[in-house]
């Protein structure tokens, strides 16, 4: 499977989910998941705030090496499924690439979590990255258990 993130700035919500995706993806064997992310109206020369890498941190990922990237019909060509963090994003997808309508999901809702958007943490609190990305990372099991057919991560073995 291969999944796109998309938020604005490709700054916090979208690395965030394309981090903690590949990071499950390889801690659970599964071979050809890969993740990407693209904002809908990122900008390259604008750095990763320092707050999404320590909430990322938190998980294992001490490196993050990464350049916001524009939403683009490659990146829209080469995913599988494509993620949206809130609906505005969801909207900018659908009217630049109908053709592609199939491929575009609100992400808590395709992780089972409501019809609701993931809240941009820039600019706020580092508490505000860490449960923004807490929220993203049971979003992600969810979505990884739902697709590849496991069972719950969450679940603790039976004695």
């Amino acid at each position: 499977m291969k999944a796109l993130f998309v938020c604005t700035g490709n700054l916090c919500r979208s690395v965030m989910a394309e981090y903690l995706f590949n990071l499950e993806a390889r801690r659970l064997h599964l071979k050809d998941w890969r993740a990407r992310s693209c904002g809908t109206a990122a900008q390259p020369y604008i750095h990763l705030p320092s707050d999404t890498s320590k909430a990322l941190a938190v998980y294992g990922i001490r490196h993050v090496e990464h350049k916001p990237a524009l939403v683009n019909a490659n990146l829209i060509g080469w995913a599988d499924i494509v993620f949206a963090m809130a609906s505005n994003h969801l909207a900018v997808l659908e009217s630049l690439y109908p053709d592609d309508r199939q491929k575009f999901h609100l992400f808590l809702e395709q992780a089972g979590l409501g019809k609701a958007d993931v809240q941009d943490p820039m600019g706020q609190a580092p508490e505000i990255y860490a449960k923004c990305c807490a929220l993203i990372k049971k979003g992600i099991q969810e979505i990884i258990e739902k697709n590849a057919k496991l069972p719950k991560l969450t679940e603790k073995p039976r004695s």
